[in-house]
């Protein structure tokens, strides 16, 4: 966990930083409207993660278990299977978007004015949607690492990715590319460095998890797919929450007031530092001791884990809305500035998010998730709905006031009782060892006596 830690925070820093060139390079030399259209096509093009049926997280619990087992088989049984799964969804989707992508008015989609040309955006929207499907099989890597509590190794890749990235943006700029050809030649690195990253460990570094026709099992197909549809309804609700909120802007107010809806929305995720840093390689750590048995230390580090990140983030939110809109005028220029009442909202959703991440990182690890899905999907909904009709009546604010609400009144306060009786009946310290399997092997022993 340390180690995942401190290159996760090694990766965000990097990743941060060069953010903060990337995307005054990209708004200077596209302009609002375009960046605008830019932005929204990368958010609404993240809706393909969903597709994988939440097969990709459930991998992560499944080798968690296989590691401390030290069952290698059972890994590679169900990484093969669940590669076989990515891939056969990836060439259906692929089908299905080459079908319906000439049946789009983009134009009239995005709500762009008539000076941003038709063809520069189909492409740019192609491209997205490729590098997308291609990244989805290569991204099974990063939890097949996080299962085994290596995550540092998908952390160097994205590293790597990221600064591949800004120098394929600084180059597209100074030959004064296409939109589509600077997508491809910025995004294009980050789904080659996941490449790079899938074939070094499959090939290389753990070879007993290389695919073989002889560990397709449908025993194991069907598990994935009935512990990963929760998954991905949770998936489906995080999409509709962090990739909708541009759209809605788009259509409604114009695609130039995606720009500071988007640029704020980025400053107030760097709130959520800690989550994003622990909570990766926490998952795999929680499963891997409640395969063990090892409950007291769950119940500490989750009450560790929650206390930390709700100090964390007020401190972050307290600078944001104090000197949040100064950061962003010489951040991204004057067009990115936001009102103070959408620095506010975002900065409540931040607190938000940050709860119920804890939350929901103890419940996916222990494979607690059939209730949290459902509720995701009553509060994405009443989201959108919120959403489209707030925004009609005060702006932008409105969109993010929406997921507020939504999340308030739907999945706060039920996810909290999940939690609690998780708590309660399975996480109950009793009568627990500190070496429970150890203990269990000697219980074993004395009961052969």
């Amino acid at each position: 966990m340390l180690k995942a830690v401190v290159s996760g925070t090694a990766a965000r820093a990097l990743s941060s930083g060069l953010s903060l060139v990337s995307l005054p390079l990209a708004v200077h030399y596209l302009g609002a409207e375009r960046y605008g259209v830019w932005a929204t096509v990368t958010t609404t093009a993240v809706w393909i993660n969903v597709l994988d049926l939440g097969i990709a997280n459930t991998l992560t619990n499944h080798v968690s278990r296989a590691y401390a087992l030290d069952d290698k088989r059972s890994a590679a049984r169900y990484f093969t299977n669940a590669l076989l799964l990515t891939g056969g969804i990836v060439a259906c989707v692929g089908l299905v978007f080459a079908s319906l992508f000439p049946r789009i008015n983009w134009i009239r989609l995005l709500n762009v004015s008539p000076r941003v040309c038709a063809t520069e955006i189909d492409r740019t929207v192609v491209a997205a949607c490729t590098l997308m499907l291609l990244a989805l099989p290569c991204n099974l890597v990063g939890k097949l690492l996080a299962g085994y509590q290596e995550l540092h190794r998908n952390n160097y890749a994205i590293c790597a990715g990221a600064v591949a990235s800004l120098g394929g943006l600084a180059l597209g700029i100074v030959l004064r590319v296409s939109m589509p050809a600077l997508f491809v030649m910025s995004g294009g690195c980050l789904t080659l460095a996941a490449l790079t990253n899938f074939l070094l460990v499959v090939g290389w570094q753990k070879p007993w998890l290389r695919p073989r026709l002889s560990l397709i099992d449908r025993s194991a197909i069907r598990e994935l797919l009935n512990s990963g549809s929760c998954f991905f309804l949770i998936q489906v609700a995080a999409v509709v929450v962090y990739s909708s909120d541009n759209l809605v802007v788009s259509h409604y107010l114009g695609a130039a007031e995606v720009t500071p809806y988007s640029v704020t929305w980025r400053l107030a995720g760097l709130a959520a530092v800690l989550q994003s840093l622990i909570f990766p390689a926490l998952w795999p750590a929680y499963a891997e001791a409640y395969a063990r048995r090892d409950f007291l230390w769950i119940r500490r580090t989750f009450v560790a884990t929650l206390k930390g990140t709700i100090a964390l983030n007020a401190v972050c939110i307290a600078i944001l809305l104090l000197l949040g809109r100064s950061l962003i005028r010489l951040w991204a220029g004057p067009s990115a500035v936001p009102t103070t009442g959408l620095l506010v909202a975002m900065g409540m959703w931040t607190m938000i998010s940050g709860f119920m991440s804890v939350e929901s990182c103890l419940l996916a690890a222990l494979n607690r998730t059939r209730e949290q899905a459902l509720l995701s999907i009553l509060a994405a909904a009443l989201n959108i709905v919120l959403s489209v009709l707030l925004v009609r009546h005060v702006g932008s604010l409105g969109v993010i006031e929406g997921t507020i609400i939504s999340y308030l009144l739907v999945l706060v306060a039920p996810q909290s009782l999940i939690v609690r009786r998780v708590w309660t009946r399975e996480l109950a310290i009793g009568e627990r060892s500190r070496f429970p399997i150890r203990s269990s092997v000697f219980a074993n022993a004395s009961s052969d006596v």
